[in-house]
């Protein structure tokens, strides 16, 4: 018989504590247990006749008196200690008070959010009675990156469903932030997370400016260059991105990056260097305004440029500001170690990047593309294997985040029969769930056994469906670099011969693979089904409509790639 709470506890009025009793309560309600709230004051010795949830930060747990163990845990950590009639959920913060809630629910009562806005109880069993429940996060930062989706339902879905996973840090770039931060600043405070502005917006910042001074603003070509030559605007760009944290202290990070175009071998030398002092300048006219503020510098390979990547000699990490690293145009059916030149590489430099930035005592994060659907495209790989071997790789680094980058379609004229209903947010969400509960510290089983369940007895068949798709449909990832800027849904864009690829007679193994399934009854559910109403499907409904559109694909792009080698 599930144990029955009949007062919860909570010792300080931290707005992310208050959250936390409040979901507990509605939680514990949701599952047939109601409860009263108490705070501090009320707390006595045991009371045998009373159940209680006791919800306090770690330091708050030390300074009582009768405790009964000593609790060390790291950031995010949180610990559930069960004594007589006492659950006690410690966190290291009022944020690890909260996913210590989440996860006594799940273990009390069964509860999974593994679906997007959707709560389901399972386990009618009776849960093990565990005296001490400790868990720690894997990496530091876990979370998404948002670049261009201006869509505040979905976003607040997205902030409620990760931190019930564990997430705990949400990108967004500074013009989209301007779009939805009404909307979003509530939930995002709550639960007390990390919100990071940034990415590619130094051509909105300097349309702000020049809206505020009537300024001319640097041309496209000019963008790379303002890092090195323009003090003047540095400054301007510097005191609008602090107006805009001081309007809004949920901000914790900075993470402006340069424009997403390669720079030229004749303008590198000298580049990171004057692009690591500009965030530095940020940080230090950050910390001037009493703004407890973080900032980073990225190293990518915008436009496949090993420039804005690799670091030179004479460029150093900084001691006051962190580092992003971002490689695109990886292969992700291989392993960051791989024995690919291009993969050698770039391995070659996180490993660099890493050791650099611990000397100087500041961090590392990774950005990973797994719910880009311009680099993964519409012909979506599922990346279970990739992901786990990925974030234990990482892990082994001891890199301290990885950040997952979302990325909705780009709306083609070519094709638009296979984009116009493409539910790229329900297939995009399962990678997003097994990365989120990986990064957060779970087993890749467990993860896996959850998802499936609901299969009930074709469980196994659909992962072992899934993980063959993954070998098929990530191959095709390796001809971005080969193909940029196309990619191999863009046979019109490509204007070398690329018959040495066989792109065509993949695409036509990858359609035969599917074309084995039975489909007649996805059919029936395409006249209802569009993009965003993936919620009225069930999980194998939404898995069969995926396949559809993956076969639908594969037939198209392997037809154009084929009329495209004839010419």
């Amino acid at each position: 018989m599930l144990l029955i709470i009949d007062k919860i506890i909570y010792w300080n009025n931290h707005e992310t504590v208050l959250f936390a009793v409040e979901e507990l309560r509605r939680l514990m309600r949701e599952a047939g247990h109601e409860s009263t709230i108490d705070a501090q004051a009320e707390f006595t010795a045991l009371n045998k006749n009373m159940n209680r949830v006791i919800l306090l930060t770690t330091n708050e747990y030390h300074s009582l008196k009768d405790m009964r163990k000593t609790i060390i845990l790291n950031d995010d950590g949180f610990a559930l200690i069960r004594s007589e009639h006492d659950m006690w959920i410690i966190g290291n913060e009022p944020r690890s008070i909260l996913y210590g809630v989440y996860m006594y629910c799940k273990k009390q009562f069964g509860y999974q959010w593994i679906d997007l806005d959707k709560e389901t109880i399972v386990n009618p069993h009776s849960p093990k009675k565990e005296e001490l429940y400790i868990h720690e996060p894997m990496f530091a930062r876990r979370g998404n990156i948002i670049e261009t989706i201006n869509d505040p339902g979905y976003i607040n879905t997205l902030i409620d469903w990760g931190v019930k996973n564990g997430q705990n840090e949400y990108f967004f770039t500074f013009f989209l932030w301007n779009e939805v931060k009404s909307y979003v600043t509530s939930a995002l405070r709550k639960r007390d997370v990390q919100v990071t502005l940034g990415g590619h917006s130094l051509s909105y910042l300097l349309r702000e400016i020049q809206k505020d001074t009537n300024e001319n603003m640097l041309k496209q070509e000019e963008k790379l260059k303002f890092f090195a030559e323009n003090t003047y605007l540095q400054d301007k760009v510097i005191q609008k991105i602090v107006a805009i944290c001081l309007e809004n202290k949920v901000i914790t990070r900075i993470s402006l990056w340069p424009e997403d175009i390669g720079i030229d071998e004749k303008n590198a030398s000298g580049f990171l260097p004057t692009y690591i002092r500009f965030t530095e300048k940020m940080k230090e006219a950050l910390d001037k305004e009493g703004l407890h503020v973080e900032v980073e510098y990225i190293v990518y390979n915008a436009g496949l440029s090993w420039d804005m990547l690799e670091r030179e000699k004479q460029t150093e990490a900084s001691d006051q500001v962190d580092a992003l690293y971002a490689y695109w145009g990886r292969d992700y059916s291989s392993a960051i170690n791989s024995s690919d030149s291009r993969q050698v590489r770039a391995y070659q430099t996180l490993q660099d990047w890493n050791e650099q930035t611990k000397k100087c005592g500041k961090s590392l994060t990774v950005l990973e593309y797994y719910s880009d659907h311009f680099m993964l495209t519409e012909l979506f790989p599922p990346l279970l294997m990739r992901i786990q071997q990925d974030l234990h790789d990482y892990k082994q680094l001891t890199i301290n985040g990885v950040l997952n980058l979302i990325v909705p379609t780009h709306q083609k004229q070519h094709y638009p029969e296979l984009e116009v209903n493409y539910p790229w947010k329900w297939i995009h969400h399962f990678n997003n769930y097994v990365y989120t509960r990986i990064a957060w510290g779970e087993k890749y089983e467990v993860i896996a056994e959850e998802y499936f369940t609901v299969f009930n007895e074709d469980k196994a068949a659909f992962h072992e469906m899934l993980l063959e798709l993954e070998k098929l449909l990530s191959q095709h990832t390796k001809w971005n670099a080969p193909l940029f800027p196309a990619r191999v849904v863009d046979p019109e864009k490509v204007r070398e011969p690329m018959s040495q690829l066989k792109i065509p007679s993949y695409l036509r193994d990858v359609y035969e693979h599917l074309a084995k399934l039975d489909m007649t009854e996805t059919e029936s559910l395409l006249v209802i089904q569009t993009k965003d109403n993936f919620k009225s499907f069930t999980t194998k409904e939404m898995m069969s409509i995926y396949f559809y559109y993956l076969k639908k694909g594969t037939e198209i792009y392997s037809t154009a790639w084929a009329l495209k080698e004839e010419q």
